[in-house]
């Protein structure tokens, strides 16, 4: 009988420690062998799940450079109601006049470029939407022209050292990602004011312009000019004015080596 007794109490020390231990873990957060969550025979942590993990791995919404979690961003972006444009770019292509009003030339410029882009869906209660609407306006000083009129015996040859434009235009952006700083698509139509060849007389005339953009970073753009006999196709790279001050630096330092400023 004494014997019993005393493997009774054993048995019942066992079992409390065994409790204890048990408690303890549950203490800790780890799941208990009848919770609904628990997996594997020993108590464990609950495995993170996989779309926890990749809702932490999101962005942040809120854009950089901005205020009232992106009511106006200063840089443009992804998650901005509101954006202000400011930015400076260069560009190379052709000039190409009627054909009895000179030879097709080498053309290139440098710009400034600014304006106001906004987001109506997303003002009118959508988290994030891809369309935007904006109004743009640019100016840029870019190589001269030169006409040539008369027959072969008889020629009068004309130039001038620099050309000057003024455009504004409606702008249409299409996001192509959710990303605080996303690949958008710009559409651009509107009208330029400068001078035609070689005339010194200023004409008003359309503007039209593609660009893809890295948010407000960076736009990769081809345009065109085309005013009363003289056109002016172009391709090249626009970005923030912090990012494009090296750039038009030298830009202009390479205009002024050619005269052109």
């Amino acid at each position: 009988m004494p014997a019993t007794l005393s493997l009774a109490l054993s048995l019942a020390a066992a079992l409390q420690t065994a409790w204890v231990g048990a408690e303890r873990a549950a203490s800790d957060g780890t799941p208990r062998k009848r919770n609904p969550g628990e997996y594997g025979p020993f108590f464990e942590d609950e495995p993170a799940s996989d779309t926890a993990h990749v809702a932490s791995m999101q962005p942040k919404r809120k854009p950089l450079l901005s205020v009232g979690k992106g009511a106006f961003c200063f840089v443009d972006g992804s998650w901005c109601r509101t954006s202000l444009l400011i930015s400076a770019g260069v560009a190379t292509g052709m000039r190409l006049p009627a054909s009895n009003a000179g030879p097709d030339m080498p053309y290139g410029q440098f710009s400034v470029y600014g304006g106001l882009a906004v987001r109506p869906m997303m003002y009118a209660g959508r988290k994030w939407h891809p369309w935007g609407i904006g109004l743009a306006a640019s100016w840029s000083r870019g190589t001269g022209s030169v006409t040539v009129q008369g027959n072969a015996e008889d020629q009068e040859v004309r130039g001038s050292a620099r050309t000057d434009a003024t455009r504004v235009a409606l702008l249409n952006q299409i996001w192509l990602s959710k990303k605080p700083h996303g690949l958008h698509l710009d559409l651009s139509i509107g009208a330029v004011r400068s001078q035609v060849l070689t005339s010194g007389v200023a004409l008003w005339g359309t503007h039209a312009e593609v660009g893809f953009g890295f948010g407000g970073w960076a736009t990769l753009f081809a345009g065109g000019d085309f005013l009363d006999r003289d056109a002016r196709v172009t391709l090249g790279l626009r970005a923030h004015g912090i990012a494009a001050a090296p750039l038009i630096a030298l830009a202009l330092a390479g205009m002024a080596l050619g005269g052109a400023l």
